[in-house]
């Protein structure tokens, strides 16, 4: 199984959010979507919402210590 750059837990920024209508702010990753092909996608979920987006890796950065 190949390493992704973020697991389940992990808090993230969307980068690029407006291209997505999402709000910026803090997600976190509820789980690692299986990779059949295509880029690599997460479930994640901002403290202000009450649903998951599907997100592509490359619209996510790390959150720091935020």
């Amino acid at each position: 199984m190949a390493r992704t750059k973020f697991g389940a837990g992990q808090r993230v920024v969307l980068t690029r959010a407006g291209m997505l209508s999402a709000p910026s702010g803090l997600y976190h990753i509820v789980s690692v979507l299986p990779r059949e092909r295509g880029p690599q996608q997460y479930r994640v979920r901002s403290d202000g919402e009450t649903f998951d987006r599907i997100v592509d890796e490359v619209r996510l950065a790390e959150a720091g210590n935020e």
